[in-house]
């Protein structure tokens, strides 16, 4: 197809997906229908990584955009989405497992030119996926194959890893092998280290802190401490490393990469001794290995980055690298191990062309005899804090990043370390929120951004989705469960900020005064964080970015079904407020057919009676379905479908071939729930059996 038509077929897209195969010649659409049920057409976006990263227990994949329109629209409208559904096979013979879906808003963006004069094309987005999977005690390797499928505008199937049931024209599909962090603690070592009263008061009192609880625990806190020595896994020394790898013939310099690191930096001649009888007792050559390691630069025989990008949605810069070989990462699953390094680097034109140093992560490896032959797929995360870079929508702003692999040392400088490799792409930023810059400012509610909830209603509004995942809700769906409150955060750190709930039904209000629980991440460690922040007075204090990644001010559990309005203030009078609908009561279902109590009661050919009721404020649907026999309404009431809460009656004309079946009753509910899911299904059935 010519580019004219790939971009016609693009727009075409949803109104093929929303005709009936039998209406297709109404719709009077240009692009043949035999286009749209062709898979895996690229010419847009494409996977070109996908990975894991034990630290935030996230699947992630690359979703490189290739061109600079397509994507329903510029950055001030709301463009399209890419979505990724992923899949873990433990090769257990259990199959494909759903973990779920997430996906990133994409824009049409003109091109630009780079400092180079180079095309600012593709563009690296990343979406990431929490999952809990299972978990091995680390004599046993956890290395799942992981499948992700793309699909452009339309989310994949769920349980449709054969992309059988789904539309698939605008996608691709990419696996990998992924190896999941073991289990450090064994259960029967609980004992041992003398922990486990203290998680079995953890475990009944779920909202004390560990060490709350060990401080009125005798000898808690020291008992804390010999369970952190348990956790520590060995770090092997340059012998014992030697006596490991001298028949799997790693390379002195590899696995002696730190002393002679050490040789490299120091001025002292004892130390350079020492080290020369270390590796003469080991049978080795200092010599030898300095000079291969000075011969080694950029080597990927056992480690290579292939990609870098940015999770757009949540902020975090992204590489996802490939372990290559079985052995050569400095110990086993129960050892210390070794650490992959990345550092990335942003470029912006804005900035003189300046390359700017936005931080240094890791990952943990380690020797893995059964590796698959295509590797290990891993990712390192860094979230990063893009305010100061952001542009309003109306102007696009595209940096560039260059990521910087290097093994078991941080990378020094922006240049090819030994061990690993450089690469680059281009990254679109997220557009600035409008917010005066003063006062206090929301950017989601109970998950969704506030300018898609009616400020009235309090009901979500149509384009309404979970930012964090970009699904999309019910139009005019309330809110149920856990409300988190996301918004401007960093530009106020150190200053204080109270909560207000005010139940519109009532004229009741209160002030938020529970612990928050935060997420963070410690630049220097690599180590995802979890701080609590406790208020005094009912005022908060605002957190700097790395105790706050994900900007939240509030998390609370109102347990109502009343409108509230929720107000971020500060003391010098400024405020801001958002209305919600608040709908906590489930749906009701009732079910009945007239069989006495027994459901042998009919006989093959019977006519069952039967009547139902949905009881349901803010109900999308509910649907009736027998697989006994054919269906009928009676009465005035409900039918079989329908979006409307209340009761009907109906019929069944049994099959008189079928020996059983069953009436099934579903009503799906629009309440969104705990900021994260959006509605819920409830279903409940009746078993008809068959005479002859």
């Amino acid at each position: 197809m010519t580019e004219k038509q790939l971009l016609t077929a693009r727009e075409e897209f949803r109104s093929f997906m929303a005709v009936e195969t039998k209406d297709l010649k109404k719709a009077a659409l240009k692009t043949k229908a035999a286009f749209f049920i062709q898979k895996l057409n690229t010419s847009f976006e494409e996977l070109a990584c996908i990975g894991y990263n034990p630290a935030f227990s996230e699947l992630t994949a690359t979703v490189r955009i290739k061109r600079a329109s397509g994507y329903s629209g510029q950055l001030c409208t709301q463009g399209s989405q890419e979505y990724v559904r992923f899949y873990l096979d433990y090769e257990d013979g259990a199959g494909w497992q759903d973990m779920g879906v997430t996906a990133v808003n994409v824009h049409d963006i003109p091109t630009q030119k780079d400092c180079s004069g180079n095309n600012e094309l593709p563009m690296d987005y990343v979406v990431r996926l929490q999952i809990n999977p299972k978990r091995f005690f680390c004599t046993k390797a956890n290395t799942p194959k992981v499948k992700a499928i793309l699909a452009w505008n339309e989310i994949p199937a769920p349980n449709d890893p054969n992309m059988t049931a789904g539309t698939y024209t605008w996608s691709d599909m990419k696996e990998e092998y992924i190896q999941i962090e073991p289990l450090k603690i064994f259960i029967p070592d609980l004992p041992l280290l003398n922990i486990g009263s203290l998680l079995e008061k953890a475990i009944a009192n779920p909202n004390t802190s560990l060490n709350s609880l060990a401080q009125f625990t005798p000898n808690g806190l020291e008992t804390i401490k010999e369970a952190q020595q348990g956790l520590k896994q060995q770090v092997l020394d340059f012998p014992n490393l030697s006596n490991l790898y001298k028949k799997k013939k790693i390379e002195p310099f590899r696995f002696g990469l730190p002393l002679l690191k050490k040789v490299q930096q120091t001025n002292d001649p004892q130390i350079v001794s020492n080290i020369q009888n270390i590796f003469e007792a080991q049978n080795l050559s200092l010599a030898e290995s300095l000079a291969g390691l000075l011969q080694t630069e950029c080597n990927t025989n056992y480690e290579e980055l292939f990609c870098v990008g940015l999770d757009y949605t949540n902020e975090a810069l992204v590489g996802t690298l490939k372990i290559k070989r079985p052995s050569g990462y400095s110990g086993d699953l129960c050892k210390d191990g070794s650490k992959e390094y990345v550092s990335f680097w942003i470029q912006d034109e804005d900035e003189n062309c300046a390359w700017k140093h936005a931080g240094t992560t890791f990952v943990k490896v380690h020797d893995i005899d059964e590796i698959p032959d295509g590797g290990l797929s891993y990712s390192v995360i860094l979230p990063y804090d893009f305010s100061a870079l952001k542009k309003n929508c109306e102007t696009p702003k595209v940096l560039k990043v260059r990521a910087v692999l290097s093994w078991n040392q941080p990378p020094n400088g922006m240049g090819c370390e030994t061990w690993g490799n450089v690469i680059e792409t281009y990254i679109q930023l997220k557009p600035s929120i409008a917010w005066d810059g003063e006062g206090p400012k929301m950017i989601t509610v109970g998950g969704v951004a506030t300018d898609f909830i009616d400020n009235v209603s309090g009901l979500t509004l149509p384009g309404a989705k979970m930012e964090f995942n970009q699904q999309p809700t019910y139009d005019d769906s309330p809110f149920g469960g856990i409300i988190v409150v996301q918004g401007v955060s960093t530009p106020f750190a150190g200053q204080k900020y109270k909560v207000k709930v005010t139940n519109l039904a009532t004229g009741a209000s209160y002030y938020l005064n529970n612990k928050l629980d935060l997420l963070g991440y410690n630049p220097v460690t690599g180590v995802v964080t979890h701080p609590d922040l406790y208020p005094v007075g009912d005022e908060y204090e605002y957190q700097p970015y790395h105790n706050n990644i994900s900007s939240v001010l509030a998390r609370f559990v109102p347990g109502t079904n009343d409108r509230l309005r929720i107000t971020i203030e500060h003391s010098d009078g400024t405020q801001d407020s958002q209305v919600i609908q608040m709908d906590n009561t489930p749906t009701t279902l009732n079910l009945n057919i007239d069989d006495g109590g027994d459901c042998s009661h009919y006989t093959k050919g019977d006519t069952v009676i039967g009547n139902f009721s949905v009881t349901e404020d803010y109900l999308e649907a509910y649907s009736l379905s027998s697989s006994a026999g054919t269906y009928s309404a009676t009465g005035t009431g409900l039918g079989q479908f329908g979006n409307t809460e209340g009761s009907g009656t109906f019929e069944i004309a049994t099959d008189p071939n079928k020996n059983c079946g069953n009436v099934v009753l579903s009503a799906t509910q629009k309440a969104i729930r705990h900021s994260a899911y959006v509605g819920r299904t409830v279903t409940t059935s009746r078993i008809i059996c068959l005479s002859d």
